[in-house]
């Protein structure tokens, strides 16, 4: 395998500058709800510090990256950075976006509107054209319902990213990239679900396709019962209770101002939401909030790749539902595959699974809002 490293010339023009054919390692991490990510150790030279600098990209096992931090210990470089569908942490939804549709078609609308192909804007001072928002080298495979029923959603003026990863969180679904071509960076972005092939896939430490294995068991950031509180002041607030016949240990209750939900639009010829849709997406709201704080019960590990009961790629993939069983640690679950931690070094390709929701960081719990 090697790295075909392509330098910018301006905007998105590139032309390919090195072939790289060895490295000190590279991880790459493989999400289901969100871009990928990766981090490049190579030897300190003055050509890998000019080819690998921020906005330069790369092509490696048929999807391409950019570089957004490069940084060096004197002795080897780190670069890091992100597949191409990363620039979606730097646009913004630019208006009141109201819907009744499947979660993919909402993610794809987001997708869409902001990034691939933008409507012209206005601000105080003016208009512009959309094009200044385009991200050339995305673009966008059509997507269906999934078979995920419609739902009643609202969000205005929040970062493209955000309610992306929170959409596939919640509904369990996610979005996946290719290289168009070899020839120049551009990634087609695809949002699929995974199968459910928790009836034939069984990954445990038993069968010893699972090796170097950890569990987790902890609700402490776990809530269960949403109070969502909307428009209106007072007695007059619009609640809804998500959850409410929980009780005891079960119930743990969590607050959300979801005021930034109206029911009336800007546009003084727009119908009103219905208050059976606008309680919907208040229910929307606080599901999407207790997806954030789940109890976790999971265990992750490297798989044997020489496995002969099954084997990751061929048999299963990011995104597909397995079962995960141990017979130490007393459980059996099936569980969701939410990235793949792929090692390559001197000692070989290495793959790391990890499963479901992980324990947030701290700083997750910090930008909640």
């Amino acid at each position: 395998m090697f790295i075909d490293v392509f330098q910018r010339i301006q905007d998105f023009e590139f032309e390919s500058v090195a072939i790289l054919d060895g490295w000190n390692s590279l991880i790459i991490e493989e999400n289901y709800y969100s871009c990928n990510t990766f981090e490049l150790k190579i030897p300190l030279t003055k050509e890998n510090v000019w080819n690998f600098q921020p906005e330069n990209a790369f092509l490696f096992d048929g999807l391409f990256y950019y570089v957004d931090g490069i940084s060096s210990d004197g002795k080897a470089i780190t670069i890091r950075g992100k597949s191409l569908a990363g620039k979606f942490g730097g646009r913004v939804i630019d208006r009141i976006y109201i819907a009744k549709k499947s979660p993919s078609q909402i993610v794809y609308d987001h997708f869409n509107q902001e990034m691939i192909a933008p409507a012209d804007y206005v601000d105080s001072t003016g208009s512009f054209s959309g094009v200044n928002r385009k991200v050339n080298y995305l673009s966008l495979a059509a997507v269906g319902d999934l078979g995920m029923v419609p739902i009643d959603y609202q969000t205005s003026y929040q970062q493209v990213q955000e309610q992306i990863e929170k959409l596939c969180k919640t509904y369990d679904f996610g979005f996946k990239e290719v290289a168009v071509d070899s020839a120049a960076p551009k990634n087609q972005i695809e949002i699929y679900k995974g199968r459910d092939l928790s009836n034939v896939i069984e990954i445990s430490d038993d069968f010893e396709n699972l090796v170097d294995v950890s569990y987790e068991h902890n609700n402490f950031d776990e809530m269960t019962t949403a109070y969502v509180y909307g428009e209106g002041d007072g007695a007059e607030r619009a609640k809804v209770i998500v959850n409410p016949n929980l009780s005891g240990l079960e119930r743990k209750e969590l607050s959300i101002d979801a005021r930034d939900l109206r029911s009336e639009s800007d546009d003084p010829e727009a119908e009103p939401i219905p208050p059976a849709q606008y309680i919907n997406m208040l229910i929307d709201r606080g599901n999407q909030k207790l997806a954030e704080q789940l109890s976790i019960l999971t265990m992750n590990g490297e798989i044997e790749l020489n496995s002969k009961l099954f084997k990751f790629k061929t048999d299963f993939d990011v995104g597909d539902r397995i079962k995960i069983s141990s017979s130490l640690y007393q459980f059996s679950k099936v569980v969701t595959i939410v990235k793949a931690r792929k090692t390559y070094d001197e000692k070989g390709e290495f793959v790391e699974l990890v499963f479901d929701k992980e324990t947030p960081t701290v700083f997750e719990i910090l930008g909640r809002k």
